[in-house]
């Protein structure tokens, strides 16, 4: 069963510096997108920079990126979920995704991207409106990624000469199951 379904967030950090002669004070917030589209979860995001100068001359620069998007396969990721952070300033819920291979997020971490504070987790902090549906979203989430797992096992299974182990139960013979007959 195909799966759909979509997730905004948004994200904001900021950065000060003070120097001998001015202050500068840049805050970004990013506007994204999760979206779930069949062996996919699609990210999309836009950056909007404002960077406050106070020296010699008083100004605000404003900057907006063009719109991002990558795309990682299910079978990159081990799961979603949303759990309260003590430990993360401020506190709160996050909507946190963990890979199942350190190179999944390298596209939308970095830099240029969304500056992850671990390789193999995303967490986004949740706005107290958006709950609900970060809830929905992580188990639409980990529901198509155990359905894709259930499919590759049962593939690899039909598939002749596959490297998938038989039962234990039935190595074993009657010894894992007292109640069995033998074969």
């Amino acid at each position: 069963m195909p799966h759909s379904i979509a997730f905004p967030f948004v994200l904001r950090r900021s950065k000060d510096e003070i120097g001998i002669m001015e202050i500068t004070s840049m805050s970004e917030t990013i506007h994204g997108l999760l979206r779930l589209e069949e062996d996919l979860l699609v990210f999309q995001w836009r950056v909007s920079r404002s960077t406050d100068v106070v020296g010699f001359e008083i100004r605000t620069d404003k900057e907006l990126e063009p719109v991002r998007q990558a795309a990682l396969p299910l079978s990159a990721l081990a799961g979603a979920v949303v759990r309260r952070r003590w430990n993360r300033w401020p506190p709160g819920r996050y909507l946190t995704l963990t890979a199942a291979d350190m190179r999944a997020f390298e596209t939308i971490g970095g830099e240029a991207g969304l500056k992850l504070d671990h390789p193999a987790e995303l967490a986004i902090r949740l706005r107290r409106a958006d709950r609900d549906a970060a809830e929905e979203f992580a188990a639409e989430l980990s529901l198509a990624v155990a359905e894709r797992a259930l499919r590759v096992a049962e593939s690899a299974r039909e598939l002749p000469g596959s490297s998938m182990p038989d039962d234990p139960r039935r190595r074993l013979g009657s010894a894992a199951d007292p109640h069995r007959e033998p074969a």
